[in-house]
């Protein structure tokens, strides 16, 4: 994507973690935008996500949480 005053956006103002949610939810909409310009979706999960999988106990993780790890 080119680089203009018309599709820039200065996120100075928000702190780090509120400039790589904004980044990532950007990238997850031109993700979504070129995805179904080349192949139309799907709306049905593979089934590996049908079958169902014991958990003893669920781990809760927060979302900066999984930003360290990136």
């Amino acid at each position: 994507m080119a680089r203009s005053a018309t599709n820039m956006l200065d996120l100075s103002d928000l702190q780090a973690p509120q400039r790589r949610e904004v980044r990532d939810f950007v990238q997850f909409l031109l993700t979504r935008r070129t995805d179904t310009k080349r192949t139309p979706r799907t709306k049905t999960l593979p089934a590996a996500f049908q079958t169902p999988i014991k958990v003893d106990e669920y781990l809760k993780v927060s979302r900066d949480e999984i930003y360290d790890e990136i």
